[in-house]
């Protein structure tokens, strides 16, 4: 069984950040998840409080069907899903101020020095965090992990944006992770910290104003060898990189595009190319649904550029 009532596309809302009360038919307190996993966490906190709504980010496809069974098993109707990054989502969806919570319930620590921009500590995720919150709203962050613990509370207790109001090792919730039960299993530590926004802060989103369609149309000869000549290049402008993967030929041609923006987000999608009335038109395909980041809208120009040289 696949559910599909709970997914939202922003893809294909006109603007953006979204205006989630439309979107629940009412006016009430947003709570986010910033990865549900099995969503049991997310479905019991939504039963709990059904006067609030709830939003979960997940990229895996699998957990986003165990999350909408249960979901639909409980009859939830305050619940929403979101199948992208949660740092991308929380940034690019919500306006300033409207999101009363955030939990980051056990999410990978990201060790690596090369990780560290994943780490909720990052620069970026806390202007987002600074930005998108209430005021006095919270993000509510579990781990096992003591060193990233320790980390978070620094980076927060530093931060002129946020307090934090707790810091408890082993702690207590009504409502579970079944993490912080297989942990608690093994006699781990467990670590919760509450942050509270004190100030407000600003945020540079990519998509904000009004989703406008892609395409770019010229005129030129195109050739087969011109256009697999495009294959494994990599286009770089400051923070914008796109490559082009694989070039395919079925009536019209199909270019399979890697493209990443700043904040490092990545996506993956297909443009079509076709010839019409004597001119050549690059556009999404059919069966392609990206953000229509600057950095998908560039990769456009680009090969329409690269195609006519």
């Amino acid at each position: 069984m696949v559910v599909t009532e709970y997914e939202v596309k922003p893809q294909s809302f006109p603007f953006f950040p979204l205006d989630w009360s439309r979107i629940f038919g009412r006016k009430s307190k947003i709570v986010v998840e910033i990865g549900f996993g099995n969503g049991e966490f997310l479905a019991e906190m939504a039963r709990k409080h059904p006067e609030k709504d709830y939003v979960g980010f997940e990229v895996s496809i699998t957990s986003f069907v165990k999350a909408q069974k249960k979901f639909k098993n409980y009859g939830l109707t305050n619940v929403k899903l979101v199948k992208v990054d949660g740092r991308f989502g929380l940034r690019e969806l919500f306006p300033d101020n409207s999101v009363e919570k955030v939990y980051v319930n056990f999410p990978c620590p990201w060790p690596k020095k090369k990780h560290e921009n994943r780490r909720i500590t990052s620069h970026d995720f806390m202007q987002t965090l600074s930005a998108v919150l209430e005021m006095d709203g919270t993000l509510e962050f579990a781990t096992d992990e003591e060193w990233y613990a320790n980390e978070v509370r620094e980076v927060f207790e530093i931060s002129e944006y946020f307090v934090v109001d707790s810091f408890v090792e082993n702690f207590r919730r009504k409502v579970e992770t079944r993490y912080e039960r297989k942990w608690k299993s093994h006699g781990k530590k467990t670590f919760l910290i509450i942050a509270r926004k004190v100030k407000h802060g600003v945020v540079k989103r990519l998509l904000e104003g009004e989703n406008t369609m892609a395409h770019v149309t010229f005129e030129g000869t195109v050739s087969w060898r011109k256009l697999k000549s495009l294959e494994g290049k990599v286009f770089k402008n400051g923070n914008r990189v796109f490559v082009v993967k694989k070039v395919y030929k079925n009536g019209n041609y199909l270019l399979k595009v890697i493209s990443t923006d700043e904040g490092d987000f990545h996506q993956t999608y297909y443009l079509n190319l076709s010839e019409r009335n004597g001119k050549w038109v690059l556009k999404l395909d059919d069966g392609s649904d990206p953000y229509r980041t600057p950095a998908m809208k560039w990769s456009l120009r680009v090969i329409a550029r690269e195609l006519t040289t």
